[in-house]
């Protein structure tokens, strides 16, 4: 898949979380008797067509994602499921020279209080959220090597850090408090993880750095970001696991909203006054991307993905990197009778609630992208990835009253079943267009909290049809 391909479909993803923030798990009948015109003058029809489902690990999100107005999330943290196995997160960012400091004179540096990394919270945290005394434990360290501006960065992505001389030591950190507000010199700011760093090592790298910006014969703030090369915030021991992952957000509009490096210092003439430098994480010239580790060969999920059935009865999906579903619907041209109006085509896949957690959630929205059969889409090659045509147009979310991939309850009788639908009419109604018998979709957690969610389904071998995951087509006849 090309660079550009996967910028695009990440937009989209991103275009999609307008829609989840006010989405909720909503009452819906199997066929919407509005379908069916006052008059009798048609005739109102569902076929249902079975899938043939497995579950696969994909880890193709871009971690690096940068568009204007658009947040940074990065998880930071580790955690464990006992299904579905642990994972590691580490945010890579660079800082910038904020505020143009051109050198740091001895008025500041012999009055230095102290030196902390700052890390606004996002207000999201995956895992056991209502239990108050988790804590983990961080560290920082400087970048041995670079980050690229505009460069594409994946969640296997990683770059080498100073292990030898860390920029802070281990540093507790209580979960459940990181959603309480920040007090400094008897203000409040937004929430954020506060790590206090070692002010010989940071200093000396910040003054450096400055020193380069200030003789650049070009751009200071270009020549420091590169002479400064970035810092890593990860958990401060891998191997030890904990019930719940922090987002944090890297970009903001001011000092405390941006992850970044402030130098507290008083003077001679103000000792009483805290004031601060600033080297913040600055969108438009600093990179950055969200390194997610997964492991989950001795786990249960493991049996999933490599499972040999020609059809699997229970199905996972994760927010990248991790688990998502293929999926292949066959019969179009053999169920749907010629000459209808498809009046509505929907995916349907079924939570299976005893499997599923109320500590590791499942997602607020599942995304579909099309693969190729060679023949249908026009242009896609057999096995290539496309933007499935009720997608469009790119440039509005209101696709999503159709597309939607939000979880529903779907009463059968006095049976009510949580269910993600996924609406697809104009596929269908193309497909049986160009003759093309089957439907291919990867379906995938949305790519914006990297790492987040995960949900066990009803796969389309499921033994309860109520439950297996389909293909509902809704067509009419006009009566003649």
């Amino acid at each position: 898949m090309n660079s550009g391909f996967r910028r695009l479909r990440l937009i989209y993803a991103l275009m999609a979380l307008v829609v989840v923030g006010f989405s909720a798990c909503r009452e819906r009948t199997l066929i919407s008797s509005s379908l069916s015109p006052a008059n009798d003058t048609a005739g109102v029809r569902a076929d249902t067509l079975s899938c043939i489902t497995h579950t696969f690990y994909t880890d193709d999100v871009i971690t690096s994602f940068n568009a204007s107005g658009a947040y940074e999330y990065q998880g930071i943290g580790s955690i464990v499921d006992s299904f579905f196995g642990t994972t590691t997160a580490s945010t890579f960012f660079q800082i910038a020279n904020s505020g143009g400091i051109l050198s740091i004179d001895t008025s500041i540096s012999n009055h230095i209080d102290s030196v902390i990394l700052t890390v606004p919270y996002s207000g999201f945290a995956f895992g056991d959220t209502a239990n108050t005394s988790l804590t983990q434990s961080f560290q920082v360290f400087y970048l041995d090597d670079t980050i690229a501006y505009n460069t594409i960065y994946f969640p296997y992505s990683n770059k080498a850090i100073n292990i030898a001389s860390p920029l802070s030591d281990p540093i507790s950190v209580n979960l459940h408090n990181l959603k309480d507000s920040v007090t400094v010199a008897h203000v409040n700011y937004a929430p954020a993880m506060r790590l206090k760093l070692h002010t010989h090592e940071i200093m000396s790298r910040l003054s450096y750095a400055i020193g380069v910006g200030a003789a650049s014969t070009t751009s200071a703030s270009t020549a420091f970001v590169e002479a400064f090369k970035g810092i890593c915030v990860r958990p401060s021991n891998l191997l030890q696991y904990n019930k719940v992952l922090p987002y944090f957000v890297l970009n903001g509009s001011d000092d405390y909203t941006r992850a970044g490096v402030l130098v507290y210092f008083h003077t001679v003439t103000y000792p009483d006054s805290v004031q601060h430098l600033a080297f913040s994480h600055d969108q438009s010239v600093c990179a950055h991307f969200n390194n997610v580790t997964r492991s989950y060969s001795r786990y249960p999920v493991n049996n999933l993905f490599n499972s040999t059935q020609a059809n699997d009865s229970i199905i996972a999906i994760q927010n990248q990197p991790g688990a998502a579903v293929d999926l292949k619907v066959y019969g179009l041209l053999s169920k749907i009778p010629k000459d209808v109006v498809i009046n509505k085509a929907e995916l349907q896949i079924s939570l299976i609630s005893p499997l599923n957690s109320s500590v590791f959630f499942p997602g607020d929205q599942i995304y579909p992208v099309g693969i190729g059969s060679g023949t249908f889409p026009a242009g896609v090659t057999a096995g290539g990835e496309y933007t499935v045509l009720d997608r469009f147009p790119l440039t509005t979310t209101s696709v999503y009253k159709v597309l939607d991939g939000t979880p529903h309850t779907i009463n059968y009788g006095s049976t009510g079943i949580t269910t993600y639908t996924i609406g697809i009419p104009r596929e269908v109604i193309s497909s049986i267009a160009a003759g093309n018998d089957t439907l291919h979709y990867r379906i995938r957690g949305t790519q914006v909290l990297y790492g987040a969610y995960r949900l066990l389904a009803a796969g389309g071998n499921y033994s309860d049809i109520r439950y297996k995951a389909k293909l509902i087509v809704v067509h009419s006849s006009l009566k003649k």
